[in-house]
């Protein structure tokens, strides 16, 4: 397989071009802008991009496990079939226009760490987010369908307009968390209720 460094080339800006380079653990790809380009079948697990901005990529069956991604930004991105375990994606910056929002469908994101981060309007599809960390998130207008969030933290996260209705396995305390406007079905509302120590029959 291909290097993904060798396919970028030292370019600074890449306009819909398909990329299937991987790179290697410990790899670094730093200050370029990629728009509108499918980035499939690689394994990035373990690099580093940093300063990089992903705008309207679609990002198929790609390994970004333990990926670091300082000072990144993703603008209007799909990921689809990606795996992404204890990947940091709060390093991630917060840019001075807000992106698009974007979605994640049938990705395994567990142990990944979204804290502090702003992911107003996303949407997760049939994903796993076990134990994964949302500690301080702005999850305003966020669906989650159909995944799992068996240990997920939501500690002083914005749930405002949410929904988790399809969602699974999820423990919320209100007293930390902004629930305002949250969707929940009734199996997810016994998440909502487990802090308190209710029992319901």
């Amino acid at each position: 397989m291909s290097s993904l460094l060798d396919q970028v080339g030292g370019r600074t800006s890449i306009v819909d071009e398909v990329l299937t380079g991987d790179l290697d653990e410990g790899e670094r790809l730093a200050g370029v802008e990629l728009v509108g380009c499918p980035l499939r079948d690689a394994s990035w697990a373990g690099a580093q991009l940093a300063g990089v901005r992903l705008e309207r990529c679609t990002v198929e069956r790609v390994d970004l496990s333990r990926v670091r991604l300082p000072d990144a930004v993703l603008d209007g991105c799909t990921f689809t079939g990606c795996k992404a375990l204890a990947t940091s994606w709060s390093t991630m910056r917060a840019p001075m226009i807000l992106p698009e929002p974007t979605t994640w469908t049938d990705c395994q994101l567990s142990m990944g760490s979204f804290s502090e981060l702003d992911l107003t309007g996303a949407r997760f599809e049939r994903c796993v987010l076990s134990d994964a960390d949302f500690d301080g998130a702005i999850l305003a207008d966020v669906v989650m369908d159909d995944c799992s969030l068996a240990g997920a933290r939501f500690v002083r996260a914005d749930l405002t307009g949410a929904d988790l209705r399809g969602a699974r396995d999820y423990v919320i305390d209100p007293r930390a968390t902004n629930v305002r406007g949250l969707a929940v079905d009734r199996v997810g509302a016994l998440g909502l209720l487990a802090p308190f120590a209710v029992v319901v029959d």
